[in-house]
């Protein structure tokens, strides 16, 4: 999907766009999660409100018209990462866990201890590539 936003700051190698979203965007399978996930925010107009950082790969300037462009698979790929593999985490290792002691608490602490593992590895490695939005044109 691409979506015309404006650049509202600038902070070293990022900018800040805003805009409104696109008219396609109310046909997507995906719009109700986009407001979950906080990429959209309620405006006072007549749609939602975009407000995104991402990478200023095309050396834009504040007020500047840039066209963005978030790949059309971008949502299951992150709900996967964020969710689903957790969850197979949990299950897998709080199963092995209880396999071994036979105690619910061991089983449950180590699922637990096991997500935030994944998690913080998750937020040491960054997002990974085509996971963001990317700028694709400065009008």
């Amino acid at each position: 999907m691409r979506q015309i936003v404006y650049v509202a700051e600038i902070h070293d190698d990022e900018v800040l766009v805003v805009g409104e979203r696109a008219s396609s965007c109310g046909g997507c399978a995906g719009k109700a999660s986009c407001n979950t996930l906080g990429s959209w925010k309620e405006g006072s107009g007549n749609g939602r409100i975009l407000s995104l950082r991402i990478q200023n790969t095309l050396a834009a300037r504040i007020n500047d018209e840039v066209v963005i462009e978030v790949a059309d698979g971008l949502l299951l790929k992150t709900a996967f990462r964020l969710y689903a593999v957790p969850m197979i985490l949990f299950i897998f290792f709080g199963g092995i866990a209880w396999f071994q002691t036979h105690s619910d608490v061991v089983a449950s602490l180590v699922g637990i201890l096991t997500i935030l593992g994944y998690y913080g590895w998750i937020w040491q490695q960054g997002t990974p590539e085509g996971f963001d939005a990317t700028m694709v044109e400065v009008r």
